[in-house]
């Protein structure tokens, strides 16, 4: 088991500790291309949770038809809404170089 140590933005830290985030969505860098169901995630030196599956995917359209939105961004933007957003945090050239990766998650401690 790995532990790992992501950086979010404050609005969807809120959103992971109320359980309406379960999946955190991001460009697949070589740091957490090994991660797997069973590791856990620290979300802002405060949150803990542990990985419950991992999916691969080539884009975040791909990920947006196949993932649930809601639990991506619980706040349910339109779909091209939401691909905006993550060509907003990363740059499209990462995206195709590395993939992206949707990693489900539930709480630790009594969390959702």
């Amino acid at each position: 088991m790995r532990v790992y140590r992501l950086r979010v933005r404050e609005e969807y830290l809120d959103f992971i500790k109320s359980g309406e985030k379960r999946i955190e969505v991001r460009v697949a860098y070589p740091a957490l291309r090994n991660i797997k169901e069973g590791d856990r995630i620290i979300f802002n030196d405060e949150v803990p949770a542990v990985v419950t599956g991992v999916k691969k995917y080539e884009t975040f359209r791909q990920v947006l038809r196949e993932e649930p939105i809601k639990k991506i961004f619980p706040d349910e933007p339109s779909f091209e809404s939401a691909v905006k957003r993550f060509h907003g945090i990363y740059p499209k050239w990462k995206e195709n170089r590395y993939g992206v990766i949707a990693i489900r998650f539930k709480l630790l401690g009594g969390g959702k």
